[in-house]
């Protein structure tokens, strides 16, 4: 296995692999569903990476898109190739004609310029970049099991496609997209089981488009954005055929084709279009079942909710229906969710003890699976971690006090937990320190325990913004739209514990305050 290179632009962290030619995967990767969320990032997370390359590729795979989508060229000697345009003119720093071309001439394009002066950017900030084949992006996305690649051929090379997806044994994580119908027929005869995203103009006949599609057993109609219509999105679902929509940036328009009932978006800034979707799907719900000890702390992935409860990690679906639950160490406090995992702060020791008989630590568990990955030590949380946060790359921990201190505080640590900084905030007394901790809308959220329970809020370099009487003293998570979720919860004796969570918004007066009761109570 060849390493691979960590690098960070616009603040994202990303992988990039290094692919030997004959690199194959594991097969025996373990088989789970892929997402379905109806987000494409189209070549890519292409909005904060240069289109069309691994990065781009990784990092919509990150961010948790259901699809990515690519073009493909095949070269003068054979080769097929990942880009858009017959030529590298626009992207890169040299201007060749991609068919005409070797794939070691193209290799020596940097397809990362064009990008580079369009954000500003220096080489360090976005190193150079080149054309990757086909093969390498395959192997990249058959590492995973939540993400699948579209491939749009952008000439006539769609047998050379289906034969090295055969070879890979990618068929699983493939599909296929493009406006040119016999392209599109041409993947169903070779490969019946791919599915296919038929793109679809402005002025389309849409009756014609749903009796071709239905003749062909297209699986999606994608229609450019300008020509959707409520009408056509009836039709197109009627049929039983997904309808999507290309390629949507502007967020208002996303909200007006997924209010129309537009299944599918591609789009060059997926996390934005996941972000509204999950503010979307976000309401009030209580997580099913009951448990030993009480909640400690919530937080929130695209499609699911994480629940801490003492020593029970539980994950459900964002209706509260579980999904699955793991016994864990008693005390697993408060949680944050970060690039597929969660990361819980646990205190093995005594809490707020004035001598520090601590024994802080940050657990690391795989969203998907809730498998443990890995223990950090923090033990420069001197009376026990109890909440975490994360913010820019980095990760803060607040924990447990003793009686008579005044201040709270926040220690700062990098992405692999070397510890940075501890943060003083002027908070005056909170009852055993804070528990529960999250960074959204640029600010600091704290949630402490206490008759009454107290919320601190503080600007991002942790200088008092409010004190407020608000329990969040369970769970505390930022959604978009200037929107959290607050937890609440309670045990009863030979029932067990519960936990709820609802929607709150910042308020001058209250610090958070409920949405309306008509965005729904728990139940």
């Amino acid at each position: 296995m060849m390493p691979r290179f960590l690098f960070v632009l616009s603040g994202i962290l990303c992988f990039q692999p290094v692919l030997a030619a004959d690199e194959q995967v594991d097969e025996h990767v373990e088989v789970s569903p892929f997402l379905d969320n109806g987000v494409t990032a189209h070549r890519g997370n292409s909005g904060e990476f240069p289109e069309n390359t691994i990065p781009a590729f990784q990092s919509g795979i990150d961010l948790g898109a259901d699809w990515i989508e690519l073009d493909i060229f095949r070269t003068k000697d054979g080769q097929l190739v990942v880009t858009h345009d017959h030529t590298t003119k626009r992207v890169g720093d040299h201007d060749l004609l991609v068919a005409k071309s070797t794939f070691d001439e193209l290799s020596k394009v940097d397809v990362a310029a064009n990008f580079r002066r369009r954000m500003n950017r220096t080489v360090d900030e976005c190193p150079a970049q080149r054309i990757p084949l086909l093969r390498d992006v395959l192997l990249l996305v058959m590492k995973q099991n939540r993400t699948r690649v579209s491939i749009q051929p952008k000439m006539a090379c769609v047998p050379d496609a289906v034969a090295l997806v055969r070879s890979l044994k990618a068929e699983r994580w493939v599909g296929f997209n493009d406006g040119d119908l016999q392209y599109m027929t041409e993947v169903k005869r070779l490969a019946p089981d791919v599915p296919i995203f038929w793109d679809r103009g402005t002025d389309t006949d849409i009756d014609e488009d749903i009796r071709i599609a239905r003749q062909h057993g297209f699986e999606s109609l994608v229609l450019h954005h300008s020509g959707v219509t409520p009408e056509k999105v009836r039709k197109i679902r009627s049929a039983g055929i997904e309808v999507g929509a290309w390629t949507v940036n502007d967020r208002e328009l996303m909200v007006k084709l997924l209010d129309m009932g537009v299944q599918r978006l591609y789009t060059d800034h997926p996390a934005v279009l996941l972000e509204l979707k999950t503010e979307r799907q976000f309401r009030n719900v209580t997580c099913e079942g009951t448990y030993p000890h009480h909640l400690q702390g919530i937080c929130a992935g695209t499609n699911a909710l994480y629940w801490s409860f003492t020593t029970t990690l539980v994950k459900t679906d964002l209706n509260g229906r579980l999904l699955k639950k793991v016994p864990v160490a008693n005390h697993h406090g408060d949680l944050c969710c970060h690039t597929g995992k969660l990361y819980v702060a646990v205190n093995l020791g005594r809490f707020n003890d004035p001598q520090g008989n601590a024994d802080s630590w940050v657990y690391v568990y795989d969203a998907a699976t809730l498998k443990e990955l890995a223990r950090h030590e923090t033990q420069e949380v001197f009376h026990g971690a109890g909440g975490i946060g994360f913010r820019d790359g980095h990760f803060f921990v607040v924990g447990g006090l003793p009686d008579g201190v005044e201040e709270n505080y926040v220690y700062e640590y990098d992405g692999e937990f070397r510890f940075l900084k501890k943060h003083v905030i002027r908070s005056g007394h909170t009852h055993l320190g804070i528990q529960t901790a999250a960074f959204a809308h640029n600010r600091w959220w704290f949630g402490c325990y206490g008759d009454p329970k107290i919320l601190l809020v503080t600007d991002a370099s942790f200088q008092m913004q409010g004190r407020y009487e608000f329990d969040c003293s369970l769970g505390i998570e930022g959604l978009a739209a200037g929107r959290l979720l607050s937890a609440t919860g309670r045990c009863e004796k030979d029932k067990g514990c519960s936990g709820s969570v609802r929607v709150v918004t910042p308020d001058e007066k209250m610090g958070l305050k409920y949405l309306p009761s008509e965005q729904g109570d728990p139940k």
